[in-house]
This record gives C-alpha cells, sequence and structure tokens, in this order.
C-alpha cells in the first residue's frame, strides 16, 4: 500500500487525529507522491458526498422530529483534505493557497456547517514545521483576508496566536478579529491589534451594533482593560478622538462615540484636548458635534479666538438643533463677556443664511437683544447681513442697525390649474349571443363585469342555443371542481357557474346538499382520565409511608390528590363508565386493584383528566341539523351583498333545474357602474311576459336596485300597463322614486377593562386597537331580500365575509354609502382577511348617491398611506363631480391619524398633491375640520408632522383666498411660546383674520 493508498483511507474513515500523525510521519518522497494526488481526488470526494448529504436530508424529512441524525465520516472530507494539503504540499504559498481553497470552503456551506471549520488541527499539523515557515504562513494568511466573512479568518487569527508573529499593517485582518468576538482567556493579539482598532477602516461599522445598555462584549472588555489600567484612559480618549477628526458617517462612528461615553472623560481630561474638541465643531456627524459641543460646554474659560471660531463653525452647519445650541452659546457669551460681542458678530450673520426659519428668528431676535453691546463696526457687520433675512425679519433690524432688508419677491397672483375632468361613465359590455363568445369569456369571474355578462348570456343562451351553449361550457366546466357536489356551501361564484354549467350538460347530475353525519358530544375534544393509587403501608414507628404506586393510565395534565377510603376510587370509576368515558375493562381494573393492594387501609388517590368538558358529563349525541335545500351560506357568515349575489345565483340554478328560466336577466346593467336604463328594464319585463315567464325574485330585486336615483314617470307609465307581479312592483318603484337612502355611517370604538367605549364618548388614554362599528338603519321595502341586504354588517370579520367585494359597488350604484358601510369591517385589519383596495375606493367615487362617513372613512385610509397616488386621483375626481365629503373626510382622517398607525407626514403629500393639481379650495374644507382633531389641546405636546400640517394649510388658504378664524389654532397661536409650531400657527391665524 503506498503512502497515498494510507492517506486516502484515513480520510475515508474520518480520522483526523490518525491522519495528522500519519502526516507526520512520511519522509520528502511520500509527501510529493500525496501532494500530487491530492486535486484529482477532490471532485471524487465531493460527488460522493453531496450524493450521501442528499440521501441524509431525504431521511431527515421522513423522519422528520424522531431522532438527532448522525455525524457521518464523509461530511468531514473538506476538513481532511485541507489537513492533508497542509501536510504535503512544501512552499508557504502553496499551503496559504490550499487551505483557503474556494471548493473546501463551499462544501461546508452546502452542507450546511458554516465556517472554515476548526483550525486546532491545521495548527497543531503545522507546529512541525520550522518556526520562520509559521511565522511567514501566518503572515500570508492574514494579509489574503479580505474582510470578517473571508473564509480563512479562523485559521489566520489561529496562526498568528500560535507563532507570536506581529500581525501585518492590514485593516481587514483588525476588521475580521473584532468581528470574531472577544473570548473568555486573555488574547495574545490584543496588544498589537487594539491600538489598530481606531485607525483601521471597517472597524466602526463591524462594530456598530455594540451597545451600552446592556453593555455589550468589546465595550465591556474596553472598560475593563480602562478600569484595570492594562489600556490608559489616555490612550482610548486620544483612539477615539483621533478616529472622530478622520472623519466618517455617524454609522462608522457610532461604536466610538458610545465607547468615549463610555469612558466619562474628566474636565481636566477635557481641557488637555480642548483644541480636538473644538475642531469636531464644523464638520463632524451630529452625534460626533454634539458630544464635542457637550464637553467643550463644561471648560469654563475659553479663549475668545477659539469661542469666535467655533461658534463660526457651529453656526454654519445644517442640522437646525446644533445651531440653536450655538446660539444659546453666543447669547451666554455675549452677556457675561459684553466685550467679545464684535467678535462673535460674523459667527451670528452667519446663521442668517441658514435654511431654518426657526434659526433665522432666532438669530435675528439675538442681534436685536445684543445690539448695545456691538461697536460701530460689530453692527455694520450685522446691517451688511440684513438682507439675507426674510422681508419681515430684515425690517425689525433695520431700524436699530439701518441698511435695507431683502426685497420681498413679487410672486404672480395664484392661477390653479384645472381639476381634471372625471372620467366618463361607459356603456356596460355587450352580453354574450352566440355561444362561442361565452366560451371565449372564459370562466373565473376576476371581474365583476365579466360575471354579469357570463350570468346573462347563460339565461339567454340556454332558452335560444342550449346544444351550441352545452358544447361551448363542455371543455371549461366538465371537469372543473372535482369536489363540487361534496361541499356543503358554495361561497363563491364560480362555484355556482361551474354548477349551472354542470347541470345544464348533464341534467340531473347534482346529487343534492350532502347530508352532515352525526358526531358525539365534543368529537375531536373527548375527555380522558387517568388515575394514580397507592397502598399506605405503616413503618415501625406506626406511622403512615410511601407505598408502591401502580398507574393505571397516565395523563401529563395537572391532577388533584386527596387521601380516600378504600373503594372510593370504584366509585369514581364507576361514574366514568356511565358517562361513557370509560370502558368497564379499565373501571374493574381500577377498581380492583392487585391483591397486594386490597387492604382497609386508606390510599392516596390521584384523579385527573383533560379535555373540554368534565369526564363525568354523559357524552349525548349532537343532533343532526337539517340538510339545507341549497348550498347557501348562513347569512352570519357572509357578507349581506355577498349572500346577495350568490342568492341571484342560487335561483338561475334552481330555475335551470326546475325547467322555469326567464328568456332574459332583468338586473344586467347598461353602463359600467352597475345603473341600469330604466326603459331597458321595462323592455325586459315585457319580454318576459310575452313568454309568459315569470321573472327571477332576486334578479327583480336587483334590477330595482340598480335603476338611477329619482322616480321615472315615463318608464312607470309603461310598467303599469303590464299585467305580472314584477310589473306592478316595478311600477311603483318606479314611481316612487326607489329606495330611499338608509341611515348611515360608522362609529370609532375601543375596548378598554373587558369593556367596549366610544371614542366620541370616552377618549381612550392612549392608543391601542380601535374597532370601526357599521351603523345601517333603513326603513323596510317589503321585499325581503332587499331588505336582508340592507342589514347592518358586524364591526368584525370572520368565515366567508368579505367575498366579491369587487362587486358590490355594482350591486348599489346609487347607494354608495351603503356599499361603504359594508367595506369597513375589511379597511383596517386586512392580514390574512379579504381587503379593501384603492380600487374599491375609485368604485365608490363613480357610483351615486351621498358621500357620507363610510365613504369619507374609505378615501381617508387610502390618502393617508405611504404611497397615495390612486387615492388622490380619486379625491379629484369626487371634487370635479361635487361629491367629495371635505369637512366629513377632514374629521375621519384626524381619527385615522390619532387613533391608528397611520402617519400625519403621508396625509400632508396626499393633501399637497391634490391642493397642487387644483383642488385646493377642498384641500381647504378638508384641513378646516383635520387641524381641530389634530392640534394639541392644553396640557397636551405637538406631535411629529403637525407644523408640516400647519405650513399646508396656511399654504392652501392663501390660494384659496378664505377667511375666518379656528379657535383651535388661535389658542394656539396665543400661547406664550417662541417654538416653530406656534409661529407656524400664528401666521396661519394672521393670515385667517386679515380683513
Amino acid at each position: 500500500m503506498t503512502a497515498w493508498d494510507e492517506i486516502r483511507v484515513l480520510i475515508d474513515a474520518g480520522d483526523a487525529g490518525k491522519l495528522i500523525d500519519r502526516l507526520v510521519e512520511l519522509d520528502d518522497h511520500e509527501r510529493k507522491l500525496v501532494a500530487g494526488e491530492l486535486r484529482g481526488h477532490i471532485p471524487f470526494l465531493r460527488a460522493r458526498a453531496e450524493t450521501l448529504q442528499q440521501q441524509r436530508w431525504r431521511e431527515e424529512r421522513r423522519r422528520r422530529g424522531r431522532h438527532e441524525p448522525e455525524h457521518e465520516p464523509w461530511q468531514d472530507w473538506a476538513d481532511l483534505m485541507r489537513l492533508a494539503g497542509a501536510g504535503t504540499l512544501s512552499a508557504v504559498t502553496a499551503v496559504a493557497s490550499w487551505v483557503t481553497r474556494r471548493d473546501l470552503t463551499t462544501w461546508r456551506i452546502f452542507a450546511r456547517r458554516p465556517g472554515f471549520g476548526d483550525p486546532a488541527p491545521v495548527v497543531r499539523l503545522l507546529a512541525h514545521r520550522p518556526a520562520q515557515w509559521q511565522a511567514e504562513l501566518a503572515e500570508r494568511l492574514a494579509v489574503k483576508l479580505r474582510g470578517p466573512r473571508d473564509a480563512g479568518v479562523p485559521l489566520a487569527l489561529a496562526m498568528l496566536r500560535h507563532t507570536g508573529v506581529e500581525p501585518p499593517q492590514h485593516d481587514p485582518l483588525v476588521v475580521a478579529w473584532v468581528s470574531a468576538g472577544v473570548g473568555s482567556d486573555p488574547d495574545p493579539l490584543l496588544p498589537a491589534l487594539l491600538p489598530r482598532i481606531f485607525e483601521a477602516e471597517g472597524v466602526g461599522r463591524a462594530l456598530q451594533h455594540e451597545r451600552t445598555d446592556p453593555i455589550s462584549p468589546w465595550l465591556r472588555t474596553m472598560r475593563e482593560l480602562s478600569e484595570s489600567g492594562a489600556v490608559g484612559r489616555a490612550s482610548l480618549l486620544d483612539g477615539c478622538l483621533g478616529r472622530f477628526l478622520r472623519g466618517g458617517n455617524a454609522q462608522d462612528l457610532r461604536f466610538f462615540v458610545r465607547l468615549h461615553g463610555l469612558l466619562e472623560p474628566s474636565a481636566a481630561e477635557v481641557k488637555a484636548r480642548r483644541r480636538d474638541y473644538l475642531r469636531l465643531l464644523p464638520a463632524a456627524p451630529g452625534p460626533v458635534a454634539e458630544l464635542a459641543l457637550r464637553h467643550v460646554r463644561r471648560l469654563e474659560a475659553h479663549n475668545p479666538a477659539e469661542v469666535a471660531e467655533a461658534l463660526e463653525g457651529l453656526l454654519f452647519r445644517a442640522e437646525a438643533t446644533l445651531v440653536r445650541a450655538g446660539l444659546t452659546w453666543f447669547d451666554q457669551t455675549a452677556r457675561q463677556a459684553p466685550e467679545q460681542a464684535d467678535d462673535l458678530a460674523p459667527a451670528l450673520v452667519t446663521a442668517f443664511h441658514h435654511e431654518s426659519y426657526d434659526v433665522q428668528h432666532r438669530a435675528a431676535m439675538l442681534a436685536l437683544k445684543h445690539a448695545g453691546r456691538f461697536s460701530p463696526l460689530g453692527a455694520e457687520t450685522i446691517r451688511d447681513a440684513v438682507p439675507a433675512l426674510p422681508p419681515a425679519l430684515g425690517e425689525r433690524l433695520v431700524t436699530v442697525f439701518g441698511g435695507a432688508a431683502a426685497v420681498p419677491a413679487t410672486t404672480p397672483p395664484y392661477i390653479p390649474p384645472p381639476l381634471p375632468a372625471p372620467p366618463a361613465v361607459g356603456a356596460f359590455a355587450a352580453v354574450p349571443a352566440t355561444p362561442a363568445a361565452m366560451e371565449a369569456l372564459g370562466w373565473t369571474s376576476w371581474e365583476w363585469q365579466d360575471g354579469e355578462r357570463w350570468l346573462a348570456g347563460f339565461v339567454r343562451l340556454a332558452g335560444q342555443d342550449v346544444r351550441g351553449l352545452r358544447v361551448a361550457l363542455g371543455a371549461a366546466f366538465g371537469s372543473s371542481y372535482s369536489q363540487l357536489y361534496d361541499m356543503r356551501t358554495w361561497t363563491s361564484v364560480d362555484y355556482w357557474r361551474a354548477a349551472m354549467a354542470r347541470e345544464l350538460i348533464t341534467p340531473g347530475t347534482d346529487p343534492g346538499v350532502p347530508v352532515e353525519r352525526p358526531e358525539p358530544y365534543h368529537e375531536g375534544r373527548r375527555s380522558s382520565a387517568a388515575v394514580l393509587f397507592a397502598a399506605m403501608a405503616r413503618n415501625a414507628e406506626g406511622n403512615q409511608g410511601d407505598g408502591e404506586e401502580k398507574i393505571v393510565e397516565e395523563d401529563d395534565e395537572g391532577f388533584t390528590s386527596a387521601v380516600l377510603p378504600a373503594g372510593l376510587h370504584g366509585q369514581i370509576f364507576g361514574g366514568l363508565e356511565q358517562a361513557g368515558n370509560m370502558t368497564s375493562a379499565h373501571a374493574a381494573r381500577a377498581g380492583d386493584p392487585p391483591a397486594e393492594y386490597d387492604t382497609e387501609e386508606t390510599r392516596l388517590v390521584s384523579f385527573s383528566w383533560t379535555g373540554y368538558a368534565s369526564p363525568f358529563r354523559s357524552r349525548k349525541p349532537r343532533p343532526v341539523p337539517e340538510a339545507p335545500r341549497d348550498r347557501l351560506p348562513s347569512p352570519r357568515k357572509v357578507s349581506p351583498p355577498h349572500l346577495f349575489l350568490l342568492r341571484r345565483c342560487a335561483e338561475i340554478l334552481d330555475a335551470l333545474k326546475s325547467g322555469t328560466l326567464p328568456p332574459v336577466l332583468l338586473a344586467t346593467p347598461t353602463l359600467s357602474t352597475g345603473t341600469l336604463d330604466p326603459d331597458v328594464l321595462v323592455s325586459r319585463l315585457e319580454e318576459c311576459e310575452a313568454a309568459h315567464a315569470v321573472p327571477l325574485p332576486a334578479d327583480l330585486q336587483q334590477a330595482l336596485l340598480r335603476l338611477p336615483r329619482g322616480a321615472h314617470p315615463e318608464a312607470a307609465a309603461r310598467a303599469e300597463r303590464l299585467t305580472s307581479e314584477a310589473g306592478r312592483t316595478a311600477a311603483r318603484w318606479l314611481a316612487d322614486g326607489g329606495l330611499p337612502d338608509p341611515e348611515a355611517g360608522v362609529r370609532w370604538s375601543y375596548s378598554e377593562g373587558m369593556k367596549e367605549h366610544y371614542i366620541d364618548e370616552r377618549p381612550p388614554a392612549q392608543v391601542g386597537q380601535v374597532s370601526l362599528v357599521p351603523r345601517l338603519k333603513a326603513a323596510p321595502t317589503g321585499l325581503h331580500l332587499i331588505d336582508e341586504l340592507l342589514r347592518e354588517p358586524a364591526k368584525w370579520s370572520w368565515d366567508d365575509h368579505g367575498g366579491h367585494m369587487g362587486w358590490w359597488p355594482s350591486i348599489l350604484p346609487s347607494h354608495r354609502e351603503v356599499v361603504a358601510v359594508n367595506l369597513l369591517p375589511h379597511l383596517l385589519y386586512q392580514w390574512n382577511r379579504p381587503g379593501v383596495y384603492p380600487g374599491h375606493a375609485a368604485m365608490l367615487a363613480a357610483a351615486d348617491g351621498p358621500a357620507g362617513e363610510a365613504t369619507a372613512l374609505v378615501l381617508a385610509y387610502f390618502l393617508a398611506q405611504k404611497k397615495p397616488g390612486d387615492a388622490v386621483s380619486v379625491f379629484l375626481t369626487m371634487a370635479a363631480r361635487g361629491d367629495l365629503p371635505a369637512s366629513t373626510l377632514g374629521v375621519q382622517l384626524g381619527l385615522l391619524v390619532r387613533w391608528t398607525w397611520l402617519k400625519r407626514q403621508h396625509v400632508v403629500n396626499a393633501l399637497a398633491e391634490a391642493a397642487d393639481r387644483g383642488a385646493h379650495q377642498q384641500v381647504w374644507q378638508v384641513l378646516r375640520t383635520l387641524l381641530p382633531a389634530l392640534l394639541p389641546r392644553d396640557g397636551e405636546h405637538a406631535r411629529g408632522g403637525l407644523v408640516k400640517l400647519v405650513e399646508l394649510a396656511t399654504t392652501v388658504a392663501a390660494r384659496a383666498g378664505v377667511r375666518g378664524a379656528i379657535p383651535e389654532v388661535a389658542a394656539v397661536a396665543g400661547r406664550r411660546t417662541t417654538s416653530m409650531f406656534a409661529r407656524e400657527c400664528g401666521r396661519l391665524h394672521d393670515h385667517l383674520t386679515r380683513s
């Protein structure tokens, strides 16, 4: 057997220890022989290991959760091949390339064994090489590193620690070292690499997630080294400051900011480094500049030239927070050292050019406050910078310092763009007139228009060309929904259409609704009982002691125990047997314990049960419900418009089975919104009467709901000439003006202390989960299906609620508010449930009828989204038609923003876009009610985004030319505060009250 054969056998066996021992024993000739065979053997080992690994995964899937997979020798082939190469290759470069080979690393990833593997065996093997050779390898492995995820990191660090060689100057090495974490034992690399943490690029990003509360490993290590004296505080502070001065973004410097805060430098330490802190103020990232400013302000005395330089750099910054802090420093310095006012004047006028009006206003007020402290030269500096201020502020400084303020820009009068014309309402698409057209239409009802056309075409062609229709529908519906007749209810229109097609193709194919099988009480939730009893023997002292226990039937759930007289446990099990919860064999075995326990001593009996009901409760079979005559779901399990739609489908199927299909459906729309022309309805009634056919009830009532609003006397007169009951019903409906508008709306509620409260009656103390309570009350119409449709929906959705929501607006095209009320249960919490989308809001906008709270809330919800483009289009459409409930919309927006997760800024963006596109008048009406809902009351703080909202209100009010004070805005404007929010409210109030 050759040396290579021996090495190959050891690799196959997975024995790293014996492999290392044999590699050490090889002579030069044997090492050369083995090294020559290694590369060619990798593909074979990899292919074998991949095959075995795939088998392992298949076995794991079959036996999931049954056992832990064992470790197999073939899984270590990559680590063993790495050892073989490290032990036989001679050159340092060759070994460095071999141990970091990509194909050896990618195998570990494929086998779900991340990382390089344990570097200890490789280090042990290489320890037999000369020390200089090992040191050269360690350096070469270190400089090959490219980042902390490099596969060679573990071995490179291990070799550096083993050899003790000075680590090379290589930034990725330092990043890899800190990313590897802090060990529990002293790290020999710490003295050499710790100072480089402050110099190497990438360290800050690698340690950006280190925190002080709770303290993270590296920060804890730094603190412990500093406290023990192993590393001087001065070196750590200097390292942090040096890193700050080299620059970088906030993410790269976050770790060093936290380390600096952890060190808590004393005033003396800050004073010694004052120049470095001052140099950070002009350009360092915000957190670093704030840190530097905080420590500089701790010092009592500064060189005037340094203060002037620091303030000039600080007041030049873009961050308003830092600039305001600089202005406070200026104010204090000018008061404490008036003689420095002239030196500080250039810094002050720097703030005149700031983009924030708040900063400009603060700087101008300080110039007026300290005007008496400036010499003529300092006053001239202020005077020359006055034009940089807004005209109103500049005019105030001119009265004191002279000069000229900026000339107000002459803006041309605002000419709003015209509102975009609302899209025209088109005609409803033609109903299929031939079987081929039906086949081309398809069989899935993704769009409600296609569903309506299919139903209308089916009814028409079933009476005109039944043979052709059978052929056309056979390919699509002949084998669809194989489980169709096994279902007790059909909640999708597609199920009903499939049933219609099958009944047409093969009459009588429907076996009827399957009968529900009887189930015992709580089937699937049976109770289980267990008993434990033990003889209570007496010991030598006459005291009772524990005897042997016998478990009749074990159960891990909770149990109760008691000391009971002998024989009582038999009564227990007798009761269980009588209730049907335990067999007689169990009861007998429990009632007759073994002979060694058949004594008159008391026994310890532990009895337990699991389940939803007491095992002593008799299990009575649940009564079998009467099989329904159709497959319509229960009204409580679906939404009212959904059930109304299914009733239309059910009656078509019933009429098909009984041979009473009318020649035409009455309710097929004539407009794309779902509206039906009154004259067309009468013509269809006349066609049915001429054919001696009775119109279907749900079809008739749907047709009445689709009529345009108002009375239609001419069509009513035509309908009065009909003799059928359907004709007389239509005539009354047409003459009386159709369905009166129901009372509809919404209330907001929340739960607290197991009780439900309404927000308008008792606002919650804090934001939580709110619910929308739909309100719908309609006067009875005498048409039972319409009355069922107009029942008040539940506030929550479950089971099959929300089906076919895209169809709903066409069911009530003249009463959009009723549709919106039914959409409310699906609006806020849409996870894993049917939801409302912008398309539904667009359909409401195209419908007719009053738009109230529910319609406004649906639109408000989408205006408050991050991307409100579609909702803005709906807003403009309703504004152009004069249908927009603007004031109500503002109220609902206020409720959404105050009590849900939706953000003010998104609302501001949407309203600003609508105003820019010509709806400024309507946007102001929204803001007129939105502002009072969101502005803070007495004792409240202004919330984020309110400044932008008030700014928008000021802009829109100016465009719309409106006047009239808003009490809530006036209250904020009258507060004694200089905040930007109060000033913006003041601007708005001034405009609204200007004569």
